[in-house]
C-alpha cells in the first residue's frame, strides 16, 4: 500500500509533462492544441471517451486533452497545468474507508489538506505536495502542486481518480471531472 502510494506521489510529480501528445494531424476534428487554447465548450451531452479506459466516458472541456494512444488512462492540460489518470480500484483499496486513506497519504508527504470528504460512493480529497522534477538523474524538490484523489462507483467497479494541479482552482475543476465520469 505505502509503495503504491510513494508511485503515484511520484508519477504524479513526473506525468504532467510526460502525456503524449498527438500531433494535431493525428486528432479528430476539433480537438487540435489550437482549439483547445481557443475554446472551453464542453463536448455533447454524455461526454467524451477517456482514452485508454474501459468505456469511461467525462464531458470534459476541450482544454482537457485526452492522452495519447497507449499511455494511462486520463486527460491532461498543456504546459504542466494538470492531469488526472482513471484507473480500477483493487477489492483491497476499495474496502478502505477515507481515514485509512488519509493515514496512507500524509505518510507520504502531504503538505496540507485542503479537503477530504466522504461522498455516497467513496470519497474525495486535495492536498498540497512537494513537486517533484528530474535534475539529471535525482528528484528534486520545485515546489509544490495541488495533488486530488476521487474513489467512486461506477456501474459494479470501484474506480480511482488522481492526478495533481499547478493550481488549486485547476485540481478543484479536475476532481469536479472525477466526480462525474460515468460508464458508456
Amino acid at each position: 500500500m505505502k509503495l503504491t502510494h510513494a508511485l503515484v506521489t511520484i508519477l504524479l510529480g513526473l506525468s504532467a509533462g510526460a502525456c503524449a501528445k498527438k500531433d494535431s494531424k493525428d486528432q479528430p476534428a476539433g480537438t487540435s492544441t489550437e482549439a483547445a487554447k481557443t475554446t472551453d465548450k464542453a463536448p455533447a451531452a454524455g461526454g467524451r471517451k477517456i482514452p485508454n479506459s474501459s468505456g469511461l466516458v467525462v464531458d470534459a472541456p476541450a482544454k482537457w486533452q485526452d492522452n495519447g494512444i497507449g499511455g494511462a488512462a486520463g486527460m491532461h492540460l498543456d504546459g504542466d497545468a494538470g492531469m488526472f489518470l482513471v484507473q480500477e480500484t483493487s477489492a483491497e483499496e476499495a474496502a478502505k474507508k477515507l481515514a485509512d486513506f488519509k493515514t496512507d497519504t500524509e505518510s507520504m508527504g502531504v503538505n496540507k489538506w485542503v479537503s477530504a470528504d466522504e461522498t455516497p460512493d467513496g470519497f474525495k480529497t486535495l492536498y498540497v505536495v512537494d513537486k517533484l522534477t528530474m535534475k539529471g538523474e535525482e528528484m528534486v524538490k520545485d515546489g509544490t502542486q495541488f495533488a486530488f484523489h476521487v474513489r467512486r462507483k461506477i456501474g459494479d467497479k470501484t474506480y480511482d481518480c488522481s492526478g495533481s494541479a499547478a493550481t488549486q482552482e485547476t485540481a478543484t475543476e479536475a476532481v469536479d471531472l472525477c466526480t462525474k465520469i460515468a460508464a458508456k
